[in-house]
């Protein structure tokens, strides 16, 4: 006869079998101890790091034996950009994470599709954090409060420095393309970007993380040296033109960033004969201008969405059709500012070299920071000039969504501008002359 208690005994000693041969087997693990967590960056877009993996190291690896990649789930996470580049509304979560694990001793690393460091933009803009869940092991869970290091692509292998000249300091990061065995390549072709207003008096890093200027060749599988100085200007605003103190400055910071050029020529890090020079917004309009002070120097340059350091253009009523053209042509006939040893002295602008030196406009219609009306009205004054070799594509709204970019938002142009080379458009023309 079985009584109550055998039946008892009879499962304890099956649950005691059973928990021994999980432990056998591997299946009952201790809590990972997380030790180090990792964020694998790379620059986004519009200001914000864009996160590629995470990397956990624990102390106890085998806490890490058996997990999937269905045991993990980001929150929070979504694409680069304003908008859903298909529907124009909100960015939201991915479906499908993509995550990939990879278990390295005592390092796993989750990969997944790239997403926005801080998060999801909720109501009213308010940023909701991305957060990684580990349903195996709630020790797991990250979120970028837990991240106690972050590798940043291309940017964290740049060398950071500063430069005097010419009565001023200013900092600057440089990219320098290396070959297969990670041995820099001499005598490579460069791109000076100029940096825009928003950048303006900020920190290196910040102005670097701003946009895709200093990567974008390198990410392409370029092998271009990029360059970016961190310009301490106020931001020199509407119709700075008018104001000769302002121009001095900026032609001021042209003439350091030439004398630094010139060292990484003289060092044969650089081709000076493939001297390539681009800049967005107020960094469109500094474009012109160091075009305009050594334009023997340049072989080619892309002026994005540029501002008015020229003459005034924005916030200006046109008194009749094509005076900004006008005015331009007779200031491409002008003066600039260039450093004679002691200061910033006016000087007779080469106007046949400027004009020979191929460029390439782009500006988005819609732009009401920067009214496209500009790009036309410096295309307009080389042609009559003389240029010959300029290009100039207006994005339409249509295009620039595509890129996350709402027409609210279209000042952005430089998004397209640094990640489309395809055919005909402009880093393809740049790529192609280098």
């Amino acid at each position: 006869m079985i009584t109550n208690a055998l039946i008892i005994m009879v499962r304890k000693l099956v649950v005691g079998i059973s928990a021994f041969m999980l432990m056998a087997c591997g299946g009952a693990k201790e809590p990972a101890v997380v030790e180090n967590v990792v964020a694998y960056t790379k620059v986004g877009d519009v200001g914000s790091p864009i996160v590629n993996a995470i990397e956990i190291t624990v102390s106890n690896a085998k806490a890490l034996k058996g997990l999937k990649a269905e045991d993990f789930d980001f929150t929070n996470n979504v694409a680069d950009g304003f908008v859903d580049a298909v529907t124009g509304g909100a960015l939201a979560p991915y479906a499908d994470d993509g995550i990939v694990l990879t278990r390295d001793k005592n390092r796993l690393l989750i990969e997944a599709k790239p997403f926005n460091i801080n998060g999801m933009r909720g109501r009213n803009w308010k940023s909701e954090p991305w957060q990684l869940r580990c349903k195996a092991d709630s020790n797991l869970n990250v979120t970028l409060a837990d991240v106690k290091e972050r590798r940043t692509q291309i940017i964290d292998d740049c060398i950071k420095g500063s430069f005097t000249y010419a009565g001023i300091t200013r900092e600057y990061i440089l990219h320098l393309p290396k070959d297969e065995e990670g041995n820099v390549i001499s005598n490579a072709p460069l791109l000076v970007w100029q940096i825009g207003g928003g950048e303006y008096n900020r920190d290196l890093m910040t102005a670097t993380m701003a946009n895709r200027c200093v990567v974008s060749l390198p990410e392409a599988g370029v092998s271009c040296a990029t360059l970016m100085f961190a310009i301490a200007n106020p931001n020199y605003s509407y119709s700075a033109s008018l104001d000769a103190e302002r121009i001095k400055l900026i032609d001021r910071n042209n003439a350091l960033q030439m004398a630094f050029i010139d060292t990484l020529i003289k060092e044969g890090k650089v081709d000076g004969n493939k001297l390539f020079c681009a800049g967005a917004s107020s960094g469109g309009g500094c474009t012109m201008r160091f075009m305009m002070q050594f334009p023997e120097r340049f072989k080619a340059a892309i002026p994005c969405c540029a501002m008015d350091p020229i003459v005034p253009i924005h916030q200006v009523r046109e008194k009749y059709d094509g005076q900004f053209a006008d005015d331009l042509v007779e200031a491409f006939q002008g003066k600039v500012y260039k450093w004679n040893g002691e200061d910033m002295v006016l000087e007779n602008m080469d106007t046949k070299a400027f004009c020979n030196l191929p460029m390439f406009f782009v500006h988005a219609e819609s732009d009401k920071t920067c009214k496209v009306i500009s790009s036309h009205a410096y295309f307009n004054a080389r042609q009559r000039l003389g240029a010959q070799s300029d290009k100039m594509e207006i994005y339409d709204d249509e295009y620039m969504l595509t890129f996350g970019i709402p027409t609210m938002l279209s000042h952005f142009s430089w998004v397209p501008l640094l990640n489309d080379y395809s055919e005909g458009k402009a880093m393809d023309w740049l790529v192609k002359q280098m």
